[in-house]
């Protein structure tokens, strides 16, 4: 272990990731056992208490693991939790929490995106949009979202990241399906719960044949420092038992890879398993902010960047998140450019995003798309609030063809807004401008040959999304005024908590663009070390942190992007600022291509029809018709009912026959049973 010297004691990283869960187990004690009516201030007082000490902690881990290097681990164990095996095989799992730059940087991310949402929440609570009792289950969902985020984030082990995962599943499924007596949140929750198991089985697969395989290569080890210095063992290693032709087996690392890519995939929502976002897009405002921004979608990522070392050995699993990543950036914007609904119109630009950070991996870009993610999750979480305060404004509407003219009275949420959406397609002085264009640079270095394939689809897809959110913004704040006779007095800008969590959000999204820019803005001022994040965390990820891209071709790519954005911003200013929602189009040709588009060509509704149809019609002939109806009622229930009561009729029958000698005989027997066995 590494001592920290005049810091924190190393035994205080435990508590960054144990304090939101005390917060939620609290929450749950007074929800569910003790039914204790707490007031407003004392609910949400115990959830900022918390994550505002797993903030300060974490900051102070950040300075204190830069005071070690950037190289080094902080390790806190608490001690053994599950061990097995003999002799060279024996094996053990430590309750470990790791500090590392890749952790202490995400850490501090999801933290301080957490405090502000907290204190979004609380603004809610004292305007009266949420109830105590709405609010309480809320605060206790939100801890124990931010509680397993950081349990996966800190953990040291395969174990440990897998709870961790576990926990999060859970909780995003609680939120999308949070209003549970309605059949849409209902039904969010299934779709949630069904694909975050498709994406645990990849990832429990993963972990089973990575063990396996450093097992048989006698070194049996569950700690990712151990992994990372083992795993080479394993070059070579096929899985015979995959085998199908007379061919060479699939690699072991190859098939690792492919399980860590499945399980990535979900939960980042990428195609073909994107659609449970959308869906769970309905649930509450501060838990769509949360999930889209710094825990559920983050935790995708993150697995993979903590497996870069490995995932940099399994070219094909890498190949088939570039796939991914394309098809969704693109086919995600699309869906976004065609969406009436706020809430998934926001959840595929969310898709869309992390599509091009599913690609900066895939190229082996890690570093680019560590920083494309962190500056996502700042942007996006204000983004979502900002639109949050829109829809409670109008009470619950999310239809933006039924909004308009609301900068006349909503001037400061008309400001942020705009900022938001020129923020998150990268619009310069914001942050996503400096993450997209060097992965953008990283791509064109790259001796891929369809390196200008993928800039040319990166660049079009960016362009979709700046009039997507260009087209939502004009119909929102702009056009046609669509209030449906609402006060003026309600058609106001937040105060107070509310306006502070997002001003916090809003530096934030400008400032950290500032901060981790790649070394080629710095060189022309003279400033000898620009990429202060990408190099601080390069000692957890593999690769250059900074592409190798100078002169006229970094320009190239750097205008082809910013007029991609204006060609799309432009045609949505264009179309709807004056003009704002004119009516469907009566060409039928355009009304179908954007249902398609809507419904991002109906990839869940094709599930729907091959997958879950045929399992509800096998399950009410099987389990519903055979095994229920005629085995157990007919059978087991009203069969085995007849035979006692035919048994039970013959019996009493020839007992009760009329005959007092009978009668009498009966009863003397029984009397000298009786006496006999109270003699023993």
């Amino acid at each position: 272990m590494n001592e920290w010297g005049v810091g924190v004691p190393f035994s205080m990283v435990r508590w960054i990731a144990i304090l939101p869960f005390i917060a939620a187990v609290a929450h749950g004690l007074l929800i569910g056992l003790v039914r204790a009516r707490l007031t407003d201030r004392s609910i949400w007082g115990i959830s900022l208490s918390a994550i505002a000490a797993s903030f300060g902690l974490s900051v102070l881990t950040v300075f204190d693991l830069v005071g070690v290097g950037r190289s080094q681990r902080i390790l806190d164990s608490l001690g053994p939790w599950i061990g097995g095996g003999v002799g060279g095989r024996s094996f053990s799992a430590e309750l470990t929490f790791q500090l590392d730059p890749l952790s202490a940087v995400f850490c501090l991310a999801i933290t301080l995106i957490a405090l502000t949402v907290y204190i979004y929440t609380i603004g809610l609570f004292r305007d009266g949009t949420l109830t105590s009792e709405s609010g309480h289950r809320m605060f206790a969902m939100l801890d124990l979202l931010v509680g397993g985020t950081l349990v996966l984030i800190l953990a040291d082990n395969l174990l440990l990241l897998f709870l961790g995962w576990t926990i999060v599943g859970v909780a995003s499924q609680l939120f999308a399906s949070f209003d549970y007596e309605e059949r849409t949140a209902s039904r969010a929750g299934a779709v949630t719960f069904v694909v975050g198991r498709v994406g645990d089985l990849g990832l429990l697969a993963a972990i089973l044949l990575l063990f396996d395989g450093l097992s048989r290569a006698n070194a049996p080890v569950l700690s990712f420092r151990g992994i990372e210095s083992a795993f080479r063992l394993l070059d070579g290693q096929g899985l015979a038992w995959l085998e199908w032709s007379a061919g060479s087996p699939p690699l072991l690392l190859e098939i690792v890879g492919i399980g860590l890519v499945l399980a990535a995939l979900t939960k980042c929502a990428q195609f073909p398993l994107h659609f449970w976002l959308p869906n769970a897009s309905a649930g509450p405002i501060p838990a769509n902010a949360l999930m889209q921004s710094a825990t559920t979608v983050v935790v995708g990522v993150y697995l993979l960047l903590r497996f870069s070392f490995l995932l940099d050995s399994a070219p094909i699993a890498r190949m088939f998140l570039v796939i991914a990543g394309v098809l969704t950036m693109f086919m995600a914007s699309l869906a976004a450019s065609a969406q009436w609904s706020l809430p998934k119109l926001i959840a595929y630009t969310t898709s869309s995003l992390l599509g091009l950070v599913i690609i900066s991996i895939g190229i082996g870009a890690y570093s680019a798309g560590a920083f494309l993610l962190l500056t996502h999750a700042f942007i996006k979480a204000q983004l979502l609030l900002v639109l949050g305060i829109v829809v409670i404004t109008l009470r619950g509407e999310t239809d933006i063809r039924r909004m308009g003219g609301l900068a006349l009275t909503m001037r400061w949420t008309n400001v942020m807004a705009a900022g938001g959406c020129l923020a998150l397609v990268g619009c310069p002085p914001f942050s996503n401008f400096f993450s997209i264009e060097e992965i953008l640079a990283f791509i064109a270095i790259s001796e891929r040959p369809d390196r200008w394939f993928l800039i040319m689809t990166i660049m079009l897809s960016i362009g979709i999304l700046a009039f997507a959110l260009g087209r939502a913004y004009f119909l929102i704040f702009w056009g046609n005024v669509r209030q449906g006779g609402l006060s003026q007095e309600r058609l106001r800008d937040p105060v107070g908590w509310t306006q502070h969590g997002l001003t916090v959000l809003a530096v934030i999204a400008v400032v950290a663009g500032v901060l981790t820019p790649s070394q080629y803005w710095g060189s022309p001022w003279g400033v000898e070390q620009m990429d202060s994040v990408g190099h601080f965390m390069a000692g957890s990820l593999v690769g250059n942190p900074d592409p190798l891209l100078l002169g006229a071709a970094r320009i190239r790519l750097i205008l082809g992007l910013l007029v991609s954005i204006a060609l799309g911003g432009g045609i949505a200013a264009w179309r709807y600022a004056r003009r704002g929602y004119q009516g469907q189009s009566k060409q039928q040709a355009v009304l179908l291509s954007q249902g398609v588009m809507r419904e991002m060509f109906f990839v869940e509704q094709f599930y729907d029809l091959v997958l879950v149809r045929p399992l509800k019609a096998l399950s009410r002939w099987a389990l519903v018709g055979l095994i229920e109806t005629r085995l157990i009622d007919r059978i087991v229930v009203s069969g085995g009912s007849g035979l006692a009561r035919r048994f039970v009729w013959s019996g009493l029958r020839r007992l009760q026959n009329g005959r007092l000698q009978s009668y009498a005989l009966l009863g003397l027997l029984t009397v000298l049973v009786i006496v006999s066995w109270m003699l023993q």
